[in-house]
């Protein structure tokens, strides 16, 4: 495919990766070059301390990257919105499509459902418009991060999908 593609020799780039912000980001970043290198992409993975890396990531320094996302509300609304929508600051849409992927259709859904309060009709469009970007490679899901809080068997603390740990949000076990 590469061949095809114009690189019968492959090619190389940057995949670049925070240390430490992720549970095993830099494993992963590794063992996805690794992969990559199977089939003559040459990826030289670079990691640094989250706040240098997020700032190297904004300022386009690398070929790709390993970066993370919460969804809070259960949808895809946020995350479509400024992942995948074409970049528009002054629309507040594509805020973090670093990748600059951009998709007229996708553009147009994620617009659709944030304008419609039936949640069947929206929850649809944005499953619609998730599959349209997962098809075109836009984004590609390698780990589900789940965060784990322990704690004493007399406190109880429903953990949150955003990993914020809210001290109001400690109760008594009953």
């Amino acid at each position: 495919m590469l061949t095809e593609a114009g690189y019968p020799d492959g090619f190389s780039m940057t995949l670049g990766s925070p240390a430490g912000r992720y549970t095993n980001d830099q494993r992963i970043a590794q063992t996805v070059a690794a992969m990559w290198a199977r089939i003559g992409v040459k990826a030289e993975v670079e990691t640094s301390a989250p706040p240098v890396f997020f700032k190297q990531r904004d300022q386009y320094a690398f070929s790709t990257y390993l970066a993370g996302w919460a969804v809070s509300s259960g949808e895809m609304i946020n995350p479509l919105k400024s992942l995948v929508m074409t970049q528009s600051p002054a629309d507040g849409h594509g805020t973090t499509n670093w990748s600059r992927y951009s998709n007229p259709e996708v553009d147009k859904m994620v617009l659709e459902a944030s304008s419609t309060m039936d949640d069947d009709k929206r929850a649809e469009t944005l499953a619609k418009a998730s599959e349209i970007v997962i098809h075109d490679y836009g984004i590609l899901p390698l780990q589900f991060e789940l965060s784990v809080w322990a704690m004493k068997k007399n406190i109880h603390y429903e953990g949150r999908t955003d990993q914020f740990t809210l001290a109001q949000d400690f109760k008594p076990t009953p």
